[in-house]
């Protein structure tokens, strides 16, 4: 048992024939419509040849009796299907890390709830991992909108099958991006499951995966496999999931990999050799690497009005001694700007509520000398806001720079 087992509603655990090649484990939260579909893509291919080789997980995260019911039709269709039901909601991050102490294969998928596999993505993925034998393997995809009617983008990458004779060199050509998505990563489940995850486990970097990756497997032999197989589904228009995927990979994301960086005894300077490049369609026209993403997504959190701490702040000057010194000099830039809009917003937060109070309730009687001064605050109000916009959109326009 797994120190990191907690109580559980229901299981449904089938023994095994054979030691399966590959464990497909899809951690949900109350989408049994999406889950369905996610489950069946695979469990679909596991036919002929391939039976026996692949055992499928369901980790529920207390549901409830919707999603349970979901489990229960699933099970009784696929016999390659096992599930566990949480009794409580413990969280995304619980899902990855107790998801190889369940695994039963060598190697353990982590599989969106919401995601797709394309026809043959899973002959695909089983050649690679028993031809090659890849600690890690990463594999391409497609970008697809959230109702799955329209293919945003084909193929994420323009690069053949690469081989690396460590996680550390696939970062400086691929970078976290490719990583960031968790249903196009594999990785072997005895490595992953000797992995003490547990400081992980209360981060939240809403992108904590990408530095457990690389603690894990920073000096293992990884495998890139060109054949955009999955299906990422993306809602453009969740704008407040945006803005905290801003957030995330602008502040926690860019400490906890120094972190790990300093921990295992890698390259200080790390960071300004992961590669920063979102597709790798053509050739590099200018070096991109990781503090890029970092600095442009601070341009985006304040685009977006996204707060950032005092104590992110400290965090990100502390660890920018590791970049280059022209970009320890681009932070501090960005901080100033930073405060400067900040400092105006509070000023305009601060005008606004004065206005509210001055106006409440509605149809009351002002003298002449409280008019002019009701209507000069909201001249005031929408100078400042016309400023704050302005500002705002200057650093989108910053950030869209670095693409």
């Amino acid at each position: 048992m797994s120190r990191y087992d907690r109580p559980l509603a229901g299981t449904l655990v089938r023994p095994l024939d054979q030691i399966p090649v590959l464990t497909v484990v899809f951690p949900t939260w109350k989408r049994p419509a999406e889950l369905t579909l996610a489950v069946s893509s695979v469990a679909d291919q596991i036919d002929g040849e391939l039976a026996g080789k692949v055992e499928i997980i369901i980790s529920d995260n207390a549901s409830g009796p919707e999603t349970h019911a979901a489990l229960q039709r699933l099970s009784e269709t696929y016999p390659s299907v096992n599930y566990y039901i949480h009794a409580e909601n413990y969280g995304g991050m619980y899902q990855v890390a107790i998801a190889p102490h369940r695994a039963r294969g060598r190697w353990t998928w982590v599989f969106g709830d919401d995601d797709i596999l394309a026809p043959g993505g899973l002959k695909a993925v089983l050649e690679v991992l028993e031809n090659d034998q890849p600690s890690f393997l990463t594999i391409n995809r497609q970008v697809w909108d959230i109702s799955l009617s329209k293919c945003l983008t084909a193929t994420r990458h323009n690069l053949p099958d690469m081989r690396f004779d460590t996680f550390v060199d696939f970062l400086k050509v691929f970078g976290f991006d490719q990583l960031s998505f968790f249903t196009s990563q594999v990785y072997d489940t005895e490595l992953a499951k000797a992995f003490d995850v547990e400081s992980y486990l209360g981060s939240l970097c809403r992108y904590a995966q990408l530095p457990y990756y690389l603690e894990v497997f920073y000096g293992q032999p990884t495998f890139y496999l060109s054949k955009a197989v999955v299906l990422h589904r993306f809602d453009a228009d969740d704008f407040s999931v945006h803005r905290s995927n801003f957030h995330s990979l602008a502040t926690s994301l860019p400490a906890l990999v120094q972190e790990v960086v300093d921990r295992t005894g890698l390259d200080p300077g790390l960071l300004e050799q992961i590669s920063g490049r979102r597709l790798l369609l053509g050739p590099e026209s200018r070096r991109i690497t990781f503090v890029d993403n970092t600095l442009q997504n601070l341009w985006r959190c304040m685009a977006t009005g996204m707060e950032i701490s005092d104590a992110e702040w400290a965090v990100l000057h502390q660890i920018s001694s590791k970049w280059r010194p022209d970009r320890a000099e681009t932070l501090a830039e960005i901080h100033e700007v930073y405060r400067k809009i900040a400092t105006a917003f509070g000023h305009y937060e601060t005008l606004v509520a004065n206005h509210r109070t001055w106006t409440t309730p509605a149809g009351r009687t002002y003298s002449q000398e409280e008019a002019e001064l009701i209507e000069r605050a909201e001249a005031a109000i929408r100078f400042m806001q016309n400023n704050i916009n302005d500002a705002r959109q200057m650093a989108s326009d910053v950030a869209g720079s670095f693409d």
